[in-house]
């Protein structure tokens, strides 16, 4: 049995922090939680330029994302993490700040208490992803190892060609499933690719239809590499 994974997604950059996410949260490969927040730019990152980005003007009376960073170290401890181009996510996560770890590096795995703990023990995958963290604030930190959908697909479906979001949504058919979650979740408003919460469900379904396709059983299967 696979453990909880926590697929994300942000809207936002570097510069500007992130301005929306979107949660979605897997349970033995099926959606338990679907979380979603709007937040204000950072100032941090610097001056946020929001008469260019005029969709994100009402958000400004929104906290900043690291109001809700609590809410992702927890998830992170009791699950893996999957985005679709999962460097953008991470490197946001990193800006603001990064895992507590102990000694024993055991604070950027999921805690023990967690059912599926045994799936956590120091793979190939961690032990790479542990080496190659750049240093920072003196310390090498991860919000990984990662899943990301992106990497899967382009390793195991080489000829889909283009391996965006809405392309491999289309292409594997499950617009249909897409739309009845998002319509079942009622956002309050209409969504579409490139906002957080269309894109962390769209990114679910393909990893659940990647688990069921190969009948994945072993969380290393998944992690990049």
């Amino acid at each position: 049995m696979l453990p909880t994974i926590h697929v994300i997604d942000f809207e936002g950059n570097r510069s500007h922090g992130i301005m929306e996410y979107g949660l979605v949260t897997l349970e033995n490969n099926r959606i338990s939680d679907i979380f979603h927040g709007n937040c204000c730019g950072d100032n941090s990152f610097g001056v946020v330029p929001w008469a260019e980005h005029s969709r994100f003007q009402k958000k400004m009376a929104h906290p900043s994302f690291g109001k809700q960073l609590n809410l992702f170290k927890k998830k992170r401890k009791c699950g893996f993490f999957c985005a679709h181009n999962a460097t953008l996510e991470d490197r946001l996560l990193r800006r603001y700040h990064f895992l507590s770890m102990d000694e024993s590096g055991e604070g950027n795995r999921p805690s023990k208490d967690n059912e599926s703990h045994h799936f956590f023990a120091k793979t190939l995958a961690e032990r790479k992803i542990q080496a190659i963290n750049a240093p920072i604030m003196g310390r090498n930190i991860s919000w990984g190892p990662w899943i990301d959908t992106h990497k899967i697909y382009r390793k195991y479906y080489p000829m889909v060609g283009s391996y965006s979001l809405g392309k491999l949504v289309r292409h594997f058919r499950l617009e249909e499933e897409l739309e009845r979650l998002v319509a079942e979740h009622n956002f309050g408003e209409r969504l579409t690719f490139h906002r957080a919460p269309y894109d962390a469900i769209a990114t679910a379904l393909l990893l659940q239809n990647f688990i069921d396709l190969f009948r994945v059983q072993d969380i290393d299967f998944l992690i990049c590499r």
